[in-house]
């Protein structure tokens, strides 16, 4: 499925997983009499809650919170559903650490949505166990604690809630908090996308697509990316087309994977932007047209993604749907190189070798030069060694001080590296479910 990786040529995206986003406040399960006869006037629920009845007190804070018979009132949803947390309503409990974690109607204060949560979370409510984890997940008032967050998520998932399935199943695929195990993972991503999660519907299509934990099925990915998708999951609408681009399980059909792609390019999504640009491009599935491919390359580029860059950059060089432009090419190419993308480098340094759009430095060249062969690059380790027979000792002296320099700046130089190889995949990779 991957395309052939050129210097100034278009290149696929990385696989990446996707997580569990916020889970909304879950529905109480039983809340007595008062939430069970939903007959009862809110006149008499709120005679029922200014008398200390804690589950009427979660109930009316339900009504202003929803305006259900009365008048949406965020203040009086707090003062309510303050009373009943203080109660000891774990569902009240759960919806206060919701708001303060996310600073709705009351100020963001993490240190007092980690005590809600707690509260509610040591009551085994499942949706502030996952809450709870997501903010051991994240370092949200307390240090990260991807072991913490895995158990919490675990107790959760036992009780049936899918969201928290679906992240332990990421937990098992970064192993982060327990060991790698794919099996499990997959285990975990079945039964919350069985139970209809969409986040968990998309994971288990990608490890279908790729065979991992599992044996490779391409009918059982194009299924269950087709449920994601219809879920709401951008990912998955460019997964189906990768899927149509490419042949897998299906027959090929350009057309349809070039409206896959754009349906997740309006919504906002960088790889399929450079999916459907490039269709563009080449003029697959949809007439050839330099203007929107570089329109599409130029949203990508603008999202800071260094494949979209290096992209927009080509284009400007080449006049390719725009004015051709040498030194809107070199910013472009400079933004992505600084991210350490190598064929953003070579370029960069092709442009300082022969002075287009930026002044002529072999300095400049050498050092960019450099770093895309320490990337990987063969042309650019092949240009490298012509640059070198044709500069002085003091230019090549000058070229390496730039290196090392460059270098120091970047300490994260290796990881930037491998994050360029790992992007050369099929797929966005795995999602995240919402918060409960």
């Amino acid at each position: 499925m991957k395309r052939q990786f050129w210097v100034l040529g278009f290149v696929l995206l990385a696989a990446m997983l996707l997580n569990a986003q916020d889970v909304s406040p879950v529905s109480p399960r039983n809340m007595g009499n008062a939430i069970a006869n939903r007959s009862v006037p809110f006149v008499e629920l709120l005679r029922q809650a200014e008398a200390g009845d804690k589950y009427a007190q979660y109930i009316v804070a339900n009504a202003y919170a929803t305006g259900s018979g009365v008048p949406k009132n965020d203040a009086e949803t707090v003062r309510w559903l303050l009373q009943a947390a203080r109660g000891g309503v774990a569902e009240a409990q759960n919806r206060m650490g919701y708001l303060y974690e996310r600073g709705m109607a009351v100020p963001q204060d993490y240190g007092v949505a980690m005590r809600w949560f707690s509260s509610a979370a040591e009551q085994k409510l499942p949706a502030a166990q996952f809450n709870l984890a997501h903010m051991y997940q994240k370092g949200e008032g307390v240090p990260i604690d991807p072991a913490r967050a895995a158990d919490l998520y675990g107790q959760a998932a036992a009780q049936g809630l899918a969201p928290a399935r679906n992240e332990l199943g990421m937990a098992y695929i970064n192993g982060t908090g327990v060991p790698r195990n794919a099996t499990e993972a997959f285990r975990l991503f079945r039964l919350a996308a069985e139970q209809g999660e969409p986040a968990a519907q998309h994971n288990l299509g990608v490890m279908y697509f790729e065979g991992n934990g599992t044996a490779r099925n391409y009918p059982e990915a194009l299924k269950w990316f087709s449920q994601a998708a219809n879920g709401g999951i951008t990912e998955a609408y460019r997964a189906l087309g990768e899927m149509y681009e490419h042949g897998n399980g299906v027959r090929r059909n350009f057309a349809k994977a070039a409206g896959f792609y754009r349906k997740a390019a309006e919504h906002g999504l960088a790889t399929a932007q450079l999916e459907l640009g490039h269709l563009y491009k080449i003029g697959k599935g949809v007439h050839q047209d330099y203007f929107e491919a570089a329109r599409w390359f130029r949203l990508a580029a603008e999202q800071g993604h260094p494949i979209g860059q290096n992209e927009f950059g080509y284009m400007y060089c080449r006049g390719e749907g725009v004015s051709r432009d040498y030194r809107q090419g070199a910013s472009w190419f400079l933004k992505a190189a600084e991210q350490n993308f190598a064929p953003a480098q070579e370029n960069l340094g092709f442009l300082y070798q022969n002075g287009l759009g930026v002044p002529l430095n072999y300095g400049e060249a050498y050092k960019w030069l450099t770093l895309a062969a320490n990337g990987g690059s063969p042309t650019g380790r092949r240009a490298l060694q012509t640059l070198t027979q044709i500069i002085t000792a003091t230019q090549l002296q000058d070229g390496k001080d730039r290196v090392s320099d460059w270098v120091s700046h970047h300490n994260n130089l290796e990881l930037a590296a491998q994050k360029d190889k790992d992007e050369v995949k099929e797929l966005d990779g795995y999602a995240t479910a919402a918060q409960p």
